[in-house]
């Protein structure tokens, strides 16, 4: 027998010998005409028989074959009055009712559960049935209900850390298993990305891609919940000096309106650590809207939006009134260090002259010795009795480089202290509660 993908919908089951688009015939009524030849005998194999003896017969037929085929025939057509029981999906007879989900276990080196934001996997199958978005933790064994048996592709967001540094992130395909059973898990292992190496097109496009995962979200990114998700986001990119902060921004407001969004539909917190469900329930699927037994612990608290309760209750919801929490903290003068090398001048010095008295008879330099050098010429013969005067260069024109002040190192304020008040957290202001 052909089993059907609904099994609970007994009019699109196919069975053996009977088309699945031929419907029972209407009993008809007959006229007083169809009674008459009704009451006339028939003739079968030379003889008459009435039409009582020919139904018994048939009747009798019918029972032995069936007692011959040792009871297949009307297994076989159980579907047809919905006795059978068909499974809800594709699977094998092991997997009948039980519910399915996938095992992971992402490895970050240096991501922190109070610090770091989550890591969002986006979860789609081949037909495109399931395609959701949760929040997980990583550095630990987690399970996400998927509710039927197949293999899904798993992608991720890269979380962010405190300091700014984020991780390099793939997909993988990973096969479902029983939710009742120990399921080795499938480890991703993300590589970190330093700080200062990530770049502000990086970080723009986690901001994006968070945003777009709120709108397929399950409980975990939904409600105040998505909406405290989104804003570590943003927070943990804005510390990255490399940030693009307008456009982060812009990207996390509209997440969070996105998040807080009235979404009745989305799925409830299905992600759950595997270390502590090891025996978990299996009615966890997606009509289980998160009531899944006591056993099963969810690692994210559940969304502002709660709609896993069938119970109504006639108060008004509370509606909290968030007032922000803030510190003030306080900067002081910023300074830096600014070299000054040696200072130089240039001095020009100009040709040192003299002038100088030279014989003219002679031609000797005679400048303070004149008479002297007469008289002497007179005794011993000579005619030297007249001078005249020279310019001569003593020392020529030169520039000389003169220090006018030494090397030094001086401390410039480029900043002056300021006082900065930050937001801490919000707390309501009726109920006390925080976020």
């Amino acid at each position: 027998m052909k089993k059907d993908s609904n099994m609970f919908n007994d009019n699109s089951t196919e069975t053996e010998g009977v088309p699945a688009d031929k419907t029972a015939e209407i009993p008809k009524v007959v006229d007083s005409t169809e009674e008459e030849n009704a009451k006339k005998p028939l003739v079968l194999f030379g003889r008459e028989f009435s039409r009582k003896q020919v139904c018994a017969a048939g009747a009798g037929i019918l029972c032995a074959a069936l007692l011959i085929g040792g009871g297949g025939y009307a297994i076989t057509h159980a579907g047809w009055t919905g006795k059978a029981n068909v499974p809800a999906v594709s699977q094998s007879k092991d997997d009948e009712k039980q519910d399915m989900v996938l095992t992971l276990e992402v490895k970050a080196d240096g991501w922190d559960a109070d610090t770091s934001t989550p890591v969002i996997a986006h979860i789609e199958d081949a037909d495109g049935k399931v395609d959701f978005y949760t929040a997980i933790a990583a550095n630990k064994q987690v399970t996400v209900r998927v509710g039927k048996s197949g293999t899904y592709t798993v992608t991720f967001i890269s979380p962010v850390n405190a300091d700014g540094s984020i991780y390099e992130v793939s997909s993988k395909k990973v096969t479902a298993g029983k939710a009742d059973k120990k399921t080795a898990s499938t480890a991703v292992t993300f590589n970190k990305v330093d700080a200062d190496k990530v770049t502000k097109d990086d970080l723009t496009a986690i901001a994006k891609d968070v945003a777009a995962a709120v709108k397929k979200g399950d409980s975990t990114l939904t409600g105040d919940k998505g909406a405290e998700v989104v804003k570590k986001f943003g927070d943990n990119i804005k510390k990255n000096p490399n940030a693009d902060a307008g456009a982060v921004e812009k990207e996390t407001e509209k997440a969070q309106e996105t998040a807080k969004e009235d979404k009745s539909d989305a799925k409830t917190p299905e992600t759950s650590d595997s270390k502590k469900n090891d025996s978990g329930s299996s009615n966890g699927s997606k009509k289980d809207n998160g009531n899944s037994g006591s056993d099963n612990k969810s690692d994210s608290k559940p969304s502002g939006s709660n709609n896993s309760s069938s119970k109504k209750d006639d108060t008004p919801a509370h509606q909290h009134n968030w007032v922000a929490q803030t510190k003030t903290i306080h900067h002081d003068a910023q300074y830096k260090t600014v070299h000054h090398d040696a200072q130089y001048k240039t001095v020009h010095h100009d040709a040192v002259t003299k002038t100088v008295h030279i014989c003219n008879q002679c031609g000797q330099d005679i400048t303070g010795n004149e008479s002297a050098h007469f008289e002497a010429s007179l005794l011993n013969g000579g005619n030297c009795g007249s001078w005249h005067g020279e310019t001569r260069t003593v020392q020529a024109a030169y520039d000389e480089q003169v220090k006018v002040s030494d090397a030094k190192d001086e401390q410039v304020q480029v900043s002056d202290a300021w006082d900065e008040t930050v937001t801490t957290g919000y707390k309501c202001s009726s109920c006390g509660a925080t976020k």
